[in-house]
């Protein structure tokens, strides 16, 4: 995360507050995550000989999610840190490669076990909420976050093509970060608070590969993506108070990120280029959340 993003936040936030006013509390969340992440890249760089020649799809891909954050509130001013992890415990994979345009001509194509691997998301963003009503809260943020997918393809199984997958323990991992805008609205009624969150990131991508049976390429980083893109994420949620000090919320969170630049082969003998014509991250979580003064 860039430290200088930081500091400005934190520094924005001490301008506004003084520490006998803070109000901090803590969370605690525990969830399930379905996530989808695929990309694709051409022959060269200028996208031909064909235009799409190899694609990757993970899918399916469920993982346990653990979360913890902070928020600092002071008067109508708040800073917001959190951080989440997931362990992956089920997915498949396909690998498919073409030799003509427009996905014709697939000469090769591999059904794998993805049921490894791990996500991680961190956040912090410093916002302004405005009073609309007794009831009705709108709130409006700055930010910056970075998101993680660690993905795994083990216990092959070759369906076109004659390549041997005995041993196969391969990865990819991308990493989506960027600064980030949000607006959200919350409306109390009682002990109960319903909420609905709106973010969208621009970003910079930055993956990786080890392909461990592929002997002509280089380890542990067999191929690196670089490029941007924009992602977008939406929430819903509905917290009730438990106690004068706490409360318990259901959060529904939709990500849908896309970017697109450049794909590197790192091999023995040099290192080729290749246009990434997209890579898609989409994730669908539910989270059940504790929170509590400090």
């Amino acid at each position: 995360m860039n430290k200088n993003l930081i500091i400005v936040f934190l520094s924005l936030y001490s301008l506004n507050s003084t520490a006998k006013n803070i109000e901090p509390t803590l969370t605690y969340g525990i969830g399930e995550r379905n996530t989808t992440v695929d990309w694709n890249i051409a022959g060269n760089l200028q996208g031909t000989s064909p235009n799409v020649i190899s694609e990757l799809i993970w899918q399916d891909i469920k993982s346990r999610q653990v979360s913890v954050g902070s928020i600092w509130t002071e008067g109508d001013y708040f800073l917001q840190a959190s951080g989440e992890y997931g362990k992956i415990y089920s997915g498949q994979n396909q690998d498919s490669d073409y030799n003509l345009d427009n996905r014709q001509g697939e000469f090769s194509r591999s059904v794998n076990n993805a049921g490894k691997g791990y996500m991680l998301d961190l956040e912090l963003n410093y916002g302004k909420s405005y009073i609309v009503s007794p009831k009705l809260k709108v709130d409006a943020s700055l930010g910056y976050s970075g998101h993680r997918q660690n993905l795994k393809m083990y216990e092959g199984n070759q369906i076109i093509g004659s390549a041997s997958l005995v041993g196969l323990d391969s990865l990819y991992q991308s990493n989506w970060s960027g600064p980030q805008v949000g607006v959200g609205m919350n409306y109390k009624n009682d002990n109960n608070i319903y909420s609905l969150n709106y973010t969208h990131q621009n970003i910079d991508l930055n993956g990786h590969t080890n392909w461990n049976l592929r002997p002509d390429l280089k380890h542990p980083v067999s191929m690196t993506q670089t490029g941007s893109g924009t992602g977008n994420k939406i929430s819903a949620g509905y917290e009730r108070s438990v106690s004068n000090f706490s409360s318990l919320s259901l959060l529904l969170s939709r990500y849908n990120y896309s970017a697109s630049g450049t794909h590197v082969f790192h091999t023995l003998s040099g290192d080729p280029a290749q246009k990434l014509n997209e890579v898609n991250w989409q994730a669908n979580d539910i989270k059940l959340i504790y929170r509590s003064l400090f």
